[in-house]
């Protein structure tokens, strides 16, 4: 039915991009959002108000290539169509990746990567004694957009001539994934992530910034201990309402991290393995209303990954499996202890890893946020990198 060589969009003809469809026997709603370019990756959710939610990505050529830039598109509650996705960062010469989004003192800001960029026809990365990726020379970068001047329905009100001139947000090269969470008096704490140069990752360590209610980073990073090959934490409030727990992904692709604080933030546990699977890949979690822990993952690791078979010896300390499928959320009711709840909830089509990889390629870097209480919205990178995929079901369907 389906040839290795198709492009999974090239399956999709009949897709109006942006549109919400239903698929029978499957739960939710879902959207293709409009592909910008040949890779369409990273995305994060947020909402502007209680009617209008914002999804951002990065698209371009290629990761780690000029050109690569930080797009958003909007869904309008009582909407059927995502707008068309509009660019809204301004660097023609870096890298810009790993977007976030958060709304604080009646601005939207946006917080994403600038890197130095590579030659796309240099294949010298390939050599496991040379870094694929130029990422230890990333600016974390931030821009605003005052949130009352944006309608959704006029592109121009929140297209890049609408938002400020970027910023930089340290004085040091870093990384972020995922969005800052709230502290008191209107305060943030947003988790990022140290590359070292020609270390192919697997020196990563990770920090968190303080940051005011204008999103100006306040006093000095705050270490987490022993993260070396923990990136991409993920915060949220721990069960008790007081604590915080940090979930992270692993670049050993063994298993999902946790780390702890008592005291807002101030300082933290090393990180743990938990009981869930890793393969190197982005993870995020969420408190729900519930009180459940949720966690959106891809439920692979390396060790069960065929490709590890193959004599590739692992970048430095870093592992790559290729595998970047199921999607799967797990939900927890002791801050991570267990998981008695786990739901794929996209296993592609066709063949999905390294045997296929042109046509299913990666379910890979989600974003998971609720609504009303229950109501789940999800976005990922789809197929490979052709196409962000949006998904709202509801937390009975991960519990069935």
């Amino acid at each position: 039915m389906f040839s290795p060589e198709q492009s999974a969009l090239d399956l999709c003809e009949a897709v109006d991009f942006g549109r919400l469809l239903i698929t029978p026997l499957q739960p939710g709603v879902w959207s293709l959002l409009e592909p910008v370019d040949v890779q369409n990756h990273a995305p994060q959710l947020c909402w502007l108000r209680h009617d209008c939610l914002a999804c951002v990505w990065m698209a371009g050529g290629q990761e780690g290539t000029a050109g690569m830039s930080i797009h958003m598109s909007l869904l309008v509650r009582g909407s059927s169509r995502w707008t068309p996705p509009q660019r809204i960062s301004k660097d023609p010469l870096r890298s810009e990746q790993n977007p976030l989004l958060f709304v604080s003192d009646g601005q939207l800001h946006l917080i994403h990567t600038a890197q130095c960029t590579r030659d796309s026809e240099d294949v010298s990365w390939q050599q496991h004694d040379s870094s694929f990726s130029m990422q230890w020379t990333a600016l974390l970068r931030r821009q605003q957009l005052p949130l009352v001047n944006l309608e959704p329905e006029k592109s121009l009100t929140w297209a890049a001539e609408a938002w400020s001139s970027p910023e930089d947000l340290l004085g040091t090269p870093a990384f972020c994934r995922h969005p800052p969470h709230p502290l008191p008096r209107g305060h943030w704490l947003l988790p990022i992530y140290r590359s070292l140069e020609g270390r192919n990752f697997g020196a990563d360590h990770s920090e968190l910034l303080h940051l005011d209610a204008s999103g100006r980073v306040q006093g000095e990073a705050i270490p987490v201990p022993d993260s070396v090959g923990r990136v991409h934490g993920s915060l949220v409030t721990a069960a008790d309402g007081h604590g915080l727990l940090q979930l992270f992904r692993s670049r050993l692709a063994d298993r999902v991290y946790r780390s702890c604080s008592h005291d807002q933030g101030s300082s933290w546990t090393a990180p743990t393995p938990l009981d869930l699977p890793n393969n190197n890949s982005s993870i995020q979690g969420l408190r729900l209303a519930s009180g459940r822990l949720a966690l959106i993952f891809n439920r692979f690791s390396f060790g069960a990954d065929s490709d590890a078979a193959d004599g590739t010896p692992p970048w430095g300390e870093a592992r790559w499996p290729r595998t970047r499928w199921p999607l799967s959320i797990a939900l927890s009711e002791d801050d991570g202890d267990s998981w008695p709840w786990i739901r794929d909830i996209d296993t592609g089509f066709g063949f999905c890893g390294s045997m296929n990889w042109g046509l299913n390629g990666q379910l890979a870097y989600p974003s998971i946020l609720e609504g009303h209480p229950g109501d789940l919205h999800l976005a990922y990178s789809w197929a490979g990198r052709q196409a962000i995929r949006y998904l709202c079901l509801t937390e009975q369907d991960i519990l069935g």
